[in-house]
């Protein structure tokens, strides 16, 4: 599928990112020498690689992933490493750039055996050395779904142009009529993941009452367009697009003005800095809807892959606050490691790669909601949390797990 290069960066840069040209080198991280495991790792070390955003606009953008990869290294390493083989992280910074996602890719790939957890906002700009290293494996969240199509790259939650609808339709019984008044504030950055959200949400019988393109790193002040959606009806407000200032912005807008609409919606305000950030009587009653289990600690004690991804990010990086792009890198990691358990001796990385292209089930256990990697089809199940008393609490399903009632993907038409 061809699209204009405009539209592939809107894309790349997706409702999960909390915003939005020189080359970064690669370095090597080795196991730790304080490794608890009992095995003394002598194999020759099987190395694989990390390119992530770290540098450029905006510093330290997806430094979540790096930090989950290397905690689920250490992992791998402190149980005995691959069969007595220690696993080794080369990395790279793709800079937030074009160029830098290029190079960095470029000089990483061809050093190691997979390419696990990484995640660039200009990913498609990897396709170079995708396609240069067909038998390397890469296994990360895609943004972009332009890389899809590339044989060798596997994602745990693959992303094809549409939308899941299953927590929306959840909140369209809970609130009837609402979505026939929707309003959206959208980022210029991200307006073809508002595209694909309006394109489910119309199969529930969505309406645009009011909407405003804008560039959130220029816009500070919404208190014009909250006035403007008063006056034009709106029911549910969706900033499922937005990074978290700017959610909080609008919202303390709203506030302000003494407007609320019956339901508002902002899945990227699930993130352990916004409520430090936010007026807890603005976010009050603020919806999540979710393909991932609550990772920030409410799935701590009813998911294995919530408890270890938390446990070994804190053991690893002590203080670290976990996010949607560490959740990710970590299942991305797990997808690798139990491809590589599956894999035939030896296991070479076309082994694994082949193995990978079995596994068509998988939930990284129950950090993210079933998906097919090897099919490529997208999670549908899904949760509903909300911001309550200062606090995001579950609300459907109530005790644990995804919801797959009414689960649907939509594809963009």
């Amino acid at each position: 599928m061809q699209r204009s290069k405009s539209a592939q960066v809107a894309v790349a840069i997706t409702a999960t990112a909390l915003a939005l040209t020189a080359c970064g080198g690669s370095s090597t991280t080795k196991p730790s020498s304080g490794s608890s495991s009992t095995t003394k790792l002598t194999g020759t070390p099987i190395k694989i690689g990390n390119v992530v955003d770290l540098t450029g606009p905006i510093p330290g953008l997806f430094k979540g992933a790096r930090e989950a990869t290397e905690a689920y290294v250490e992992k791998i390493n402190s149980e005995g490493g691959l069969k007595g083989h220690p696993v080794e992280l080369v990395t790279g910074d793709s800079q937030i750039s074009c160029n830098g996602a290029t190079a960095a890719w470029g000089e990483v790939m061809p050093q190691v055996q997979a390419m696990v957890g990484s995640i660039s906002g200009l990913d498609s700009c990897a396709a170079k050395a995708l396609n240069a290293n067909p038998k390397i494996p890469a296994v990360f969240e895609i943004l972009n779904p332009v890389l899809s199509g590339i044989p060798n790259t596997f994602s745990p939650a693959p992303r094809p142009l549409g939308q899941s609808i299953g927590a929306y339709r959840y909140l369209d019984k809970k609130y009837p009529g609402a979505v026939s008044k929707l309003g959206f504030i959208i980022n210029v950055q991200t307006e073809f993941t508002t595209t694909e959200l309006l394109g489910g949400l119309k199969k529930l019988g969505g309406a645009v009452a009011y909407s405003h393109t804008t560039d959130v790193t220029k816009q500070t002040d919404y208190t014009a367009d909250i006035i403007k959606m008063r006056a034009n009806g709106v029911k549910w407000l969706s900033l499922d697009g937005l990074p978290i200032g700017t959610i909080n912005r609008i919202l303390s807008a709203a506030k302000q003005q003494n407007w609320r609409p019956e339901v508002i919606t902002a899945a990227p305000a699930y993130d352990g800095n916004f409520l430090k950030l936010a007026n807890p009587a603005a976010v009050e009653g603020v919806y999540l809807p979710l393909q991932t289990a609550l990772f920030l600690g409410g799935d701590a004690g009813t998911s294995v892959g919530v408890a270890e991804y938390l446990k070994w990010l804190e053991k690893v990086h002590p203080g670290a606050k976990p996010d949607l792009f560490g959740a990710y890198a970590w299942a991305a990691a797990e997808l690798w490691y139990e491809a590589w358990q599956a894999a035939a001796e030896p296991k070479s990385p076309d082994d694994v790669r082949f193995a990978l292209g079995t596994i068509t089930k998988y939930d990284a256990k129950g950090l993210i909601a079933e998906a097919s990697p090897t099919a490529r089809t997208p999670a549908v199940c899904w949760l509903v949390a909300q911001i309550k008393g200062g606090k995001f609490e579950r609300v459907e399903p109530t005790d644990k797990g995804f919801s797959c009632e009414g689960a649907e993907f939509v594809p963009l038409s």
